[in-house]
């Protein structure tokens, strides 16, 4: 009995302890395997560089790489990428092959991402051990021309300088500065080693200027760089660069540069100079955005311009009826909405009244209570009426200002855009072009236009300077060519006339108190009188949407509390609430009200839902980066 329990617990026991130490001798997962975790023993590149039919340079190249991978299964093989782009022109790698040391081919693939061109060496079947691996393939204007310069800059090979250190002139040339190795790789190589033939056309025209470069980017450490012409053979004429076997580290590259006399190598049209692709289209845009600027500036000087009519503001204090705040604010264009000032107009004159619903808080509640819908004369007040309370409404009814409501927003913004067209309607205001912005918005068109082609030609070049700077100027260009070219609202005679009536009626309002009872006891205003009557409280209150078209309704509220309390109103008909506060607050309240109108009636649409002296390590062309797959 005792036997046969504990045979249980052991096999138990056993199990929970093949769990634990499982982890500790199970094979590597392969999808976990890090993939750059293997070295190279060795890595040997050819290089044989010449010129074709037309004198452009070219190499071709051949990589031996021999990778060497852990036993176990993590690599299928290797990356090596190289820059499909060099100091501005194409230099994608052409005609790859890859074959192993028999002369047999491998498998590769080939892929082009995000500026270089991608070798993928293998297959789908995991390799093992030491593999032997070669490379070729050809790149095109591995020559670059070099400016003249000082010796303070350049990217080449041999020293400038007088020997104290101070920078001497160095003349143009051209070279074969060139990354040999790619920096970017995680692998250990055991043993570099480099050759580089030039054609007998290129060694013919050979400067004593050549270096080599090791370490990572930007590194000047020197490297053993070994050269020979080549008297016999399939080589004979050529000149020959060798590195010697070297070993070398991860994240570091071997860079040679080797200079020749001035137009040695023809360069692609992409490195040439070129006013039509490196300025014109900058030269283009700046012209549109300048032209667009002058259109806008011409639409500007005729708005001014109809916005004049007598050309004096004399202080006026009344409004006349036939503009009320809808007809007013496309008239006087203050940026103010004539929203809340509509509706403080049909209150203080008699249509409706405003209300609270909950008295005594803070940010009370708001709602109209239609009074007498024919009590405004205006067609477009009569409008606002029913915008708010809907047809057919009968007095007494009560419509309560909504916080968020897209249907009442959205009438809102009908009637708001309907007191515009009636403006024009009503002859205050037309549209109409200005034939100086026309002229300036075509020309702005055309020149923004022009860019287009250009920089779509040159897009080959490299010039990122270039294209941003069109696209900066550019599309300004459009815009205010757009701006230009467009009818835009302007006043008419009428218009301007009714315009400065209402600005009249702003210098009333601004004015201190007494020039204001003084006004109202002049001869056309003899039926006012300065002892605070109903009458005048009444055209004070009759004022007040003016004010906040203006945006002037706190000190308009002040002078309305002055008279108010010089009368002995304590409640006003038009909002009752605001004795419940006092008078002294009033300019609060009139405040309060226009932020409470403003939020309720706009409308917002919710929306559904990147050689010469000073070279160093990895500054070349070619290089690229490699890894395993």
């Amino acid at each position: 009995m005792r036997k046969s329990l504990l045979t249980p617990l052991f096999s138990l026991a056993a199990a929970l302890l093949l769990g634990l130490a499982g982890p500790l001798f199970a094979a590597p997962d392969p999808a976990a395997a890090d993939v750059d975790d293997f070295s190279y023993d060795g890595w040997h590149v050819d290089y044989e560089v010449g010129l074709d039919d037309a004198g452009r340079a070219f190499a071709r190249v051949a990589e031996t790489l021999t990778p060497r991978f852990p036993e176990f299964d993590q690599n299928r093989g290797i990356v090596r990428a190289l820059p499909m782009r060099y100091r501005g022109a194409p230099a994608a790698p052409e005609n790859i092959s890859v074959h192993d040391a028999d002369g047999m081919p491998v498998p590769f693939e080939i892929e082009d991402d995000e500026g270089f061109r991608l070798i993928l060496v293998g297959d789908d079947r995991f390799v093992h051990g030491v593999q032997h691996w070669v490379i070729t393939y050809t790149i095109r204007d591995v020559i670059l021309a070099v400016p003249e310069s000082t010796g303070e800059e350049g990217a080449g090979a041999s020293d400038s300088g007088d020997g104290d250190g101070t920078a001497t002139a160095e003349p143009a040339h051209d070279e074969f500065y060139w990354n040999l190795l790619p920096i970017d790789r995680r692998q250990d190589i055991d043993e570099f080693s480099a050759r580089v033939v030039l054609a007998p056309e290129l060694a013919s025209r050979l400067l004593n200027a050549s270096a080599c470069y090791t370490g990572g980017y930007g590194s000047a450490l020197a490297c053993e760089m070994r050269s020979a012409d080549v008297t016999e053979g399939a080589h004979a004429g050529s000149a020959v660069f060798t590195v010697p076997p070297m070993p070398v580290p991860l994240m570091q590259g071997v860079t040679v540069a080797i200079g020749l006399q001035p137009d040695s190598a023809v360069q692609p049209p992409e490195r040439l100079p070129s006013f039509a692709y490196d300025e014109l289209p900058g030269v283009l845009a700046g012209g549109s955005a300048l032209a667009g600027l002058a259109g806008a500036v011409g639409v500007g000087v005729m708005r001014r311009k109809r916005r004049t009519g007598r050309g004096t503001v004399i202080a006026q204090y009344e409004a006349p009826r036939e503009l009320p705040p809808l007809i007013a604010a496309p008239l006087v264009q203050t940026g103010v909405s004539p929203l809340p000032a509509e509706f403080v107009h049909l209150a203080v004159n008699g249509s409706m009244r405003i209300e609270e619903l909950e008295p005594g808080k803070k940010k009370p509640k708001l709602a109209f209570r239609l009074l007498d819908p024919a009590s405004n004369a205006d067609p477009l007040d009569h409008r606002a009426v029913r915008a708010i309370f809907g047809k057919g409404a009968t007095v007494g009814t009560q419509f309560r200002l909504p916080k968020r409501d897209q249907g009442f927003q959205k009438r809102m913004q009908k009637l708001r855009d309907f007191g515009v067209s009636e403006a024009e309607r009503r002859g205050y205001t037309e549209k109409a072009h200005s034939r100086f912005a026309r002229v300036c918005g075509v020309a702005a068109l055309i020149l923004a236009l022009g860019t287009v082609p250009l920089l779509v030609l040159g897009q080959s070049r490299d010039n990122s300077t270039t294209f941003v700077v069109a696209l900066f100027l550019g599309i300004p260009g459009i815009l205010f060519g757009v701006f230009a070219l467009r009818a835009h609202l302007v006043l008419t005679p009428s218009g301007a006339a009714a315009r400065e009536h209402l600005l009249g009626v702003r210098e009333f309002i601004r004015v201190a108190e007494a020039d204001r009872l003084q006004m109202l006891q002049s001869y056309t205003g003899a039926d006012r009188r300065n002892d605070g009557t109903v009458d005048v409280v009444h055209l004070y209150e009759r004022l007040l949407p003016y004010a906040m078209l203006f945006g002037l309704e706190k000190s308009w509220s002040r002078a309305l509390q002055q008279h108010y309390e010089s009368t002995g109103i304590s409640s006003p008909d038009w909002y009752p609430a605001l004795g419940l506060y006092g008078m002294t607050h009033l300019d609060r309240s009139v405040s309060g009200l226009a932020r409470s109108f403003t939020a309720a009636s706009s409308y917002a649409s919710s929306g559904s839902g990147g050689s010469s002296g000073g070279g160093f390590s990895g500054g070349g062309g070619g290089g690229g980066f490699s890894g395993g797959r």
